[in-house]
């Protein structure tokens, strides 16, 4: 039985995020176009024999507890599979920043899912997978599949859709992060006051029509979250060539659209001298990927 297994677990952009509801239990209902995208956490897996499970990372915010959603994610797997957690070691190198909306401890969730599913010869299908993701986090059901696709429900109707703009896109975060609890706290009390038009956003992805997708596009936690950084991040990025630019799920990190990689790529190293972290990314067809 194969040991060792490393990944790549993608990031996703929202390129339109709608709330369209609240169900009885509290969850909020979405209608979102998320992307895959090529900024990436790497992940080692490894089984240890007589080593009980432990996470480690290479920077000092990361958890490294039963807290963490990579320790989440295999325990459901566990479960629901009637084995025990396994001893095992699981390295992660990350390159996705955490309170961003790019979907990095979902990524890593995913990631969870598949390599133990995998490593332990588990043999539990996609759909079963996903749902189990779903009771780990809203946005691991994608991340699972990856790729473009129209995401509906909280997250568990995944809907892949036509896209072939190969936009490279440009992702740029501020010193600081954001909370999606506080973020949709904050909405619930103001309420949406706009909503993007998704049907129109997928026709012109699918025509490869930037200038036809993204017109209607939109986030909706731009109205309720979005400060002052946000907004001259968005200001830069257009200046700088990007045909669309947006805030990502809820925040903080922004992304723009930019129809050559050269433009992209001179916009990123300008805000990297302002401070800002700040990433060149191409689409990936993948959530998680496996790498050996």
């Amino acid at each position: 039985m194969n040991r060792v297994l490393r990944l790549r677990a993608n990031a996703k952009v929202n390129l339109s995020l709608d709330v369209t509801g609240v169900r009885e239990d509290g969850y909020h209902t979405v209608d979102m176009v998320n992307r895959s995208v090529t900024l990436f956490d790497e992940i080692e897996f490894m089984l240890t024999p007589g080593e009980p499970f432990s996470i480690i990372s290479n920077v000092k915010y990361f958890p490294t507890d039963e807290k963490n959603l990579i320790w989440k994610a295999a325990k459901k797997l566990c479960d629901c599979a009637g084995v025990p957690l396994p001893d095992a070691r699981c390295a992660v190198r990350k390159r996705i920043p955490s309170q961003a909306g790019l979907g990095g401890g979902s990524a890593d969730a995913a990631a969870s899912l598949i390599a133990f599913n995998t490593l332990l010869g588990l043999g539990i299908g996609d759909e079963e997978l996903s749902v189990i993701g779903a009771s780990v986090g809203a946005d691991v059901p994608f991340c699972l599949r990856g790729g473009t696709a129209r995401v509906r429900g909280i997250g568990e109707i995944i809907d892949p859709v036509e896209d072939i703009y190969p936009c490279p896109m440009l992702i740029a975060m501020p010193r600081y992060g954001r909370s999606t609890k506080e973020a949709y706290g904050m909405l619930d009390r103001v309420g949406v006051l706009s909503h993007p038009d998704t049907e129109k956003i997928l026709e012109g992805l699918a025509a490869g029509d930037p200038e036809s997708a993204f017109r209607t596009a939109g986030n909706v936690f731009e109205a309720v979250t979005a400060d002052e950084v946000t907004q001259q991040l968005k200001d830069k990025m257009s200046a700088d060539g990007a045909v669309y630019s947006a805030m990502t799920g809820t925040g903080a990190a922004v992304f723009g659209i930019f129809q050559r990689s050269r433009e992209a790529m001179e916009a990123r190293d300008l805000l990297r001298t302002e401070g800002y972290g700040a990433w060149v990314v191409y689409r990936a067809e993948k959530g998680v990927e496996i790498t050996d």
